[in-house]
């Protein structure tokens, strides 16, 4: 019987219908495949997301603006601004001066992003729910699933962004400083430099730890330090491929940091607004799941691997095989005859006995299925132990290996006879 069509408007609020024979299967077969998917079927998604996150994160980019504005306004107050002339104040050097405006400048303007990250949370933790669940591939509404994400994980998210606006706040103010010292012709300007060095790469290191901090606090459980702990390990240790894939994420971004000219730095503002900051999400979403399925989910109780791809373990493969090389799974239910097996049947008008006899019968039948199951059973369990022998790896391969060895070491042997 055929399915009733759904009615345009009820597919507009539920979605797209699925067959009735959707499986798995149909998933992705590793991350990249899957970020490939989400991105090319889900960009208006990603588009909106940005825009939602883009609209809290927004008063920053104001902070940063003022802050251009507030050294252009100390600079044109400087007499190394314009034709020197009457009327500046006397200054009887100007060494360290530009330097000392982008101190002042920098450090009001942290000031201001440390107060303001705390309206940026809201944009960070509804985008971030809402990547996680797509990169699950599970159904996303995204106007309702964000405000669901701001729910759960703002007082986390407001908390790991406020240190990480502080500690960034307090190594910019050691490079500025590092940067004035070494222009006044300090004795000890290697110091400053090894000190600006350290900064940066502080910086970078803290950056990639509260992105991590982000999407494992999305994913599990657990307590702000646990989070923090975890996030330093997974940073160090995947050092060259976090470098690799926090290159991929910032690729929208680097056309509105390059001085290439005025059509490149449009297009950079064009992508900030409808994608970039949504693609960099999903890029780093999409290989921290990669990475929590590698060292981290096989370690945590009820945590499952692979969520949004479809990767069937070697343990599902070979029951799978071994059941369809089985007599078992050619025939499942034992064919009842007559001639084996008689049910007694109940007469017009029945007495207690000739229940008694029913149910003996039904009794019967039930046993003679359940020793046909167990002897196919028994066949099944040999077949699925020789199968696993030759998956272990003492066999197949791992012989080759290990025969290949051997008649080098009796060779050294006989050569040391």
């Amino acid at each position: 019987m055929a399915t009733k069509r759904k009615g345009i408007f009820t597919r507009l609020i539920e979605g797209p219908e699925r067959s009735e024979d959707y499986a798995r299967k149909t998933l992705p077969k590793n991350r990249w495949s899957l970020a490939v998917s989400i991105f090319t079927t889900n960009f208006t998604k990603l588009i909106k997301i940005n825009l939602l996150i883009l609209l809290f994160v927004f008063p920053i980019f104001l902070a940063l603006f003022f802050r251009e504005a507030l050294i252009s306004s100390q600079a044109t107050n400087s007499p190394f601004s314009q034709n020197l002339g009457f009327g500046y104040p006397f200054m009887p050097t100007l060494q360290g001066r530009e330097q000392e405006i982008i101190v002042y400048s920098n450090t009001i303007c942290n000031v201001l992003i440390v107060l303001l990250s705390f309206i940026a949370s809201v944009g960070i933790s509804g985008g971030i729910y809402v990547m996680r669940n797509m990169v699950w591939t599970e159904g996303v509404f995204v106007g309702a699933d964000f405000w669901i994400g701001v729910k759960k994980n703002y007082k986390w998210v407001m908390l790991t962004t406020l240190a990480f606006t502080m500690f960034l706040s307090l190594t910019i103010f050691s490079i500025n400083l590092s940067d004035y010292q070494i222009a006044l012709s300090s004795e000890w300007d290697f110091v400053f430099v090894i000190s600006k060095i350290v900064s940066y790469v502080l910086i970078a290191f803290f950056t990639c730890v509260y992105v991590y901090m982000l999407t494992m606090g999305v994913t599990y459980k657990i307590t702000f330090w646990q989070n923090f702990r975890n996030a330093v390990i997974l940073s160090f240790g995947l050092l060259p491929l976090n470098i690799a894939f926090f290159a991929l994420g910032a690729l929208p971004l680097l056309l509105l940091f390059t001085n290439i000219g005025s059509i490149t730095f449009a297009i950079g503002i064009m992508l900030v607004i409808f994608i970039s900051i949504s693609f960099f999400f999903l890029v780093f979403t999409n290989y921290s799941h990669w990475a929590f399925d590698e060292f981290i989910n096989d370690r945590v109780a009820g945590a499952k691997k692979y969520r949004g791809i479809y990767k069937q373990s070697a343990s599902k493969e070979v029951e799978h095989f071994v059941y369809k090389k089985s007599n078992f799974a050619k025939k499942p239910i034992k064919p009842i005859t007559d001639t084996e097996i008689e049910i007694a049947v109940l007469p017009e008008s029945y007495s207690r006995n000739d229940l008694i006899k029913l149910q003996e019968s039904k009794d019967r039948m039930i046993e003679d299925s359940a020793e046909y199951e167990r002897e196919h059973m028994q066949e099944y369990l040999d077949l699925q132990n020789e199968v696993n022998e030759f998956m272990n790896d003492d066999s197949g391969e791992g012989n080759e290996v290990s025969t290949a060895k051997e008649p080098q070491k009796s060779k050294k042997k006989k050569g040391k006879k």
